[in-house]
């Protein structure tokens, strides 16, 4: 059989591989390719005496009409060799009898069936179709599944989805994946030689109409602002002005630091100087598995004169590997400690929004924390078709949550300490705003 597939995607189904899969805007073919290629599959295990299921999934799928089974009904139906070695009816797809094996596919939701995937019989390739929004403990429970191997078999995983925050659970595991049996491949409308004229219209309509989110749409960048965004409006007016710059470490001013604690988790860290005209976000620290100590190392590392730092409630009572709190580990190595005060989280959020467009951040070392608090959202709730009132705790909420306790310290005036340097003097002032 001799199929057209883009020529992004030729290399990705050929060989080895635990994974593959495709990003990219829309009308990039990607989804018809998948469902094409996975039909294909599917007649070569039948036709090699090999049974079993192809499952299509989806992070939220409550009938059959919200998965993938159009696609691939779709593909088998245009193709003259596909279509005599399928049955399909309105809601099954399978090989016809006369194959030595039989390959069914079956649909599923990973938010309310991934613990019965486990009990499916042999899985022979997995599709995840729109995998931007599965959540991570999905994969935590799927790939180990499929990589159940018996007698030498290992299913194979597929993804395709349109990127729309960076470092999700999707992002991080396959685009930013070095490992060669992880294919993935980037794809948009131009690289589409099929790319249909009414499409192109469509295309060219919200490059004029739509300019804030054509680039998410079409070119599969990561979208601007996230569906449900906490700071929406805020990043929408940071991005608008000259606030992401080059911010350097005024060595006549203290540097106070604002913490969000973890374990198992991420502790995230901000650091910032109160500058004239606001607060100058001078660099930002993330790391997660660590004890306390690496991070008095990463702070005394960076060579910064310290004020305050400001620590949540926790810190009294939370322990990380020591029989001292965090507070006391903090004044033992010598730091001064501060608690913020225990606010309700939306209190907090609104004092971020109070704080926000008074910050300047550094270009290069906050990145990882500018990317947080773009990515901080309140999850949407399918079922009830509305926002839930409290944000979503996943990658992006500790340094968020950093964010606001440095928020709510700032409306209260921090104390205001001069360092005298410990270098010469030099003529004139060395702050960046003057």
């Amino acid at each position: 059989m001799e199929i057209k597939v883009p020529d992004k995607l030729v290399d990705i189904f050929l060989g080895e591989a635990d994974v593959r899969g495709a990003y990219g805007g829309r009308g990039s073919g990607k989804t018809h390719t998948f469902a094409e290629m996975i039909a294909i599959h599917a007649v070569r295990y039948a036709t090699a005496g090999v049974s079993g299921f192809m499952m299509c999934g989806r992070q939220h799928m409550s009938s059959i009409k919200e998965s993938s089974f159009a696609e691939i009904k779709a593909a088998i139906e245009k193709s003259e060799f596909l279509r005599p070695c399928f049955e399909t009816g309105e809601n099954f797809i399978r090989t016809i009898p006369s194959f030595p094996g039989r390959v069914d596919f079956i649909f599923r939701g990973l938010d309310s069936n991934i613990d019965s995937i486990k009990s499916t019989a042999r899985i022979l390739i997995c599709w995840i179709d729109e995998a931007e929004n599965v959540k991570d403990d999905a994969y935590l429970k799927l790939i180990p599944t499929l990589r159940a191997e018996d007698e030498g078999w290992n299913a194979e995983l597929w993804v395709t989805w349109n990127p729309e925050v960076r470092n999700s659970a999707t992002d991080k595991r396959f685009r930013q994946s070095s490992d060669p049996l992880v294919k993935i491949a980037e794809i948009n409308w131009r690289d589409n030689p099929w790319f249909p004229a009414k499409l192109d219209r469509e295309r060219r309509r919200d490059q004029v109409e739509r300019p804030d989110e054509y680039e998410w749409i079409w070119e599969g960048a990561y979208r601007g602002i996230v569906r449900g965004a906490v700071y929406g409006d805020e990043i929408k007016r940071l991005d608008a002005s000259d606030r992401i710059t080059s911010v350097p470490y005024d060595r006549t001013k203290p540097v106070f630091t604002f913490w969000d604690l973890g374990r198992a988790d991420k502790t995230a860290i901000w650091f910032a100087q109160i500058v004239p005209f606001g607060f100058a976000v001078i660099d930002y620290y993330e790391m997660s598995g660590k004890a306390l100590d690496h991070f008095i190392r990463e702070l005394q590392s960076r060579g910064y004169v310290y004020g305050d730092c400001w620590l949540p409630h926790d810190a009294e009572n939370e322990l990380l590997v020591s029989r001292l709190t965090v507070s006391q580990q903090m004044r033992d190595a010598g730091f001064k400690v501060r608690i913020v005060k225990k606010i309700r989280v939306s209190e907090g959020i609104n004092a971020g929004r109070q704080v926000f467009d008074r910050c300047y951040f550094d270009r290069v070392k906050t990145e990882a924390g500018i990317d947080a608090l773009r990515s901080y959202r309140y999850e949407y709730d399918e079922s009830k078709q509305e926002f839930k009132k409290e944000p979503l705790h996943d990658w992006a909420s500790h340094g968020a949550d950093a964010f606001r306790y440095m928020a709510i310290s700032l409306v209260e005036p921090v104390k205001k300490t001069e360092v005298k340097p410990k270098a010469r003097p030099r003529a004139g002032s060395n702050s960046w705003m003057g």
